[in-house]
């Protein structure tokens, strides 16, 4: 790769000052295809599922700092509107479930609820739309799914088998309009495609498994890993020394952490008024 170095001095200090506040992590986020390195068979296996008339849930196996959810995003992008795509009214939504989130708020922030609201003497009922119904045709990427209960999780095969998500027995009042009571017993669609990103397989119950495809992504090696120290220092517009590159690549556990790792890099050389990283910049 032939880094940026012909750009005069003073024009690059000056471009480098005006986009310190967007971090080099930012300026080598994977957009599309061309821009994912050493994770071929895992973007093909991936683009070959989505392509499908019926494309399978998917379960993203790794280790971290990989951009798992990125690269799906990507390949979702490419598809989308290729010939007539499944995903080609649908949108890519995501969720983080954390481990204080109460379990009820996990389920209804994926399945939906009925609420009831007080307007004037009346009692109205409300529908709020789950991440499940929001997905529909689309994608519903989960990335810490071992913080979803298993009950849940067998609602979610429940509504992924069915397409489409339904609320049970519940109370419909004389003021509740007709196309809400139609939704509340007959369900709301819910047909889309699953990805939860995990890094022990077990986490995830057979149930589940069982409706998935897994994709593997490999750790990134030295060579890939400098080629994307490399590629990230000229979107930032900074000359990197091979030789700390070499050091980088040899340290860094991830794609993620090396971009952090030349984050740190970078901005000591910016200290010392320069956009050339050399190896005392490793030290500081």
């Amino acid at each position: 790769m032939i880094q940026n170095i012909m750009m005069p001095y003073e024009l690059k200090q000056r471009l480098i000052q005006e986009h310190l506040a967007e971090p080099l992590k930012e300026k080598c986020r994977i957009r599309q295809i061309e821009d994912i390195l050493g994770q071929d068979e895992a973007v093909f296996r991936i683009l070959n599922n989505l392509r499908k008339d019926r494309p399978k849930n998917i379960v993203l196996l790794g280790p971290e700092g990989t951009w798992k959810k990125d690269i799906l995003r990507a390949c979702f992008k490419k598809v989308q509107y290729e010939g007539s795509s499944f995903f080609k009214n649908g949108e890519f939504i995501e969720y983080y479930p954390e481990k204080n989130y109460s379990d009820d708020l996990i389920y209804t922030t994926l399945f939906g609820r009925l609420e009831e609201i007080d307007c004037a003497s009346m009692k109205l009922q409300r529908l709020k739309i789950g991440l499940v119904t929001r997905a529909n045709k689309g994608i519903l990427y989960i990335n810490n799914i071992e913080n979803v209960k298993e009950y849940v999780i067998f609602k979610l095969v429940d509504v992924l088998n069915e397409k489409k998500v339904k609320f049970g027995k519940i109370r419909i009042s004389e003021a509740t309009p007709g196309y809400l009571k139609r939704f509340l017993t007959e369900g709301l669609p819910a047909d889309f495609c699953l990805a939860v990103n995990v890094i022990d397989i077990k986490s995830i119950p057979e149930d589940m498994l069982t409706i998935c495809d897994i994709v593997s992504f490999k750790k990134q090696d030295k060579r890939v890993l400098k080629e994307l120290i490399k590629k990230t220092a000229d979107k930032g517009l900074f000359y990197i020394e091979d030789d700390v590159c070499d050091e980088i690549a040899s340290v860094a556990k991830s794609g993620e952490d090396a971009v952090r790792i030349l984050q740190h890099v970078a901005l000591n050389a910016l200290k010392n008024g320069r956009s050339k990283i050399i190896k005392e910049d490793l030290k500081a």
